[in-house]
């Protein structure tokens, strides 16, 4: 495997530790927020006053979770995002030279018989490059809509604790 695809291969092992690290801190954060819902939804007061300091402090705590999240996880998954972009966007561009040397190749088979085989393995050689080209692309978009859907579940979970 070339150094380009291995550079490729690698980001998206990159992006694959960035996106379980972000959901861990997302999962640790929802359940603590968890438990800090439990113990404020524990405590029993008659006075309307005392019962608004805690709603007070639930409406505290809600933001600062929603902040945290924002700040740790949903920067995390911006990042993850723009990484995926660039790895497609390099790996597109590459895509277009292998075509462009698929095509050039074939240019070269109509020549002349002399060395056709030569053109033909090395048509077969890009045509499988391509194909390992496309896998990693689509590893790119599988891992961003991934971390996605897992950050928008964690999101919406933790806005419901607090009743966001």
């Amino acid at each position: 495997m070339g150094s380009f695809k291995e550079k490729s291969r690698e980001g998206i092992r990159e992006m694959r530790e960035n996106s379980l690290e972000a959901t861990e801190i997302g999962t640790g954060m929802l359940e603590q927020a968890e438990e800090i819902n439990a113990i404020l939804e524990s405590i029993e007061l008659l006075d309307d006053e005392d019962m608004q300091a805690i709603d007070k402090a639930e409406q505290g705590y809600g933001q600062s979770f929603d902040n945290a999240f924002e700040e740790q996880v949903e920067t995390a998954e911006r990042e993850i995002e723009n990484q995926g972009e660039q790895i497609q966007e390099t790996v597109d561009s590459e895509i277009d030279n292998v075509n462009s040397g698929i095509s050039k190749l074939e240019q070269a088979e109509g020549v002349s018989d002399i060395g056709r085989e030569a053109a033909e393995g090395g048509e077969s050689d890009l045509e499988r490059s391509k194909s390992e080209y496309e896998q990693i692309s689509a590893d790119a978009v599988d891992v961003v809509d991934e971390v996605q859907e897992q950050i928008n579940a964690l999101k919406s979970n933790l806005g419901s604790v607090f009743g966001f």
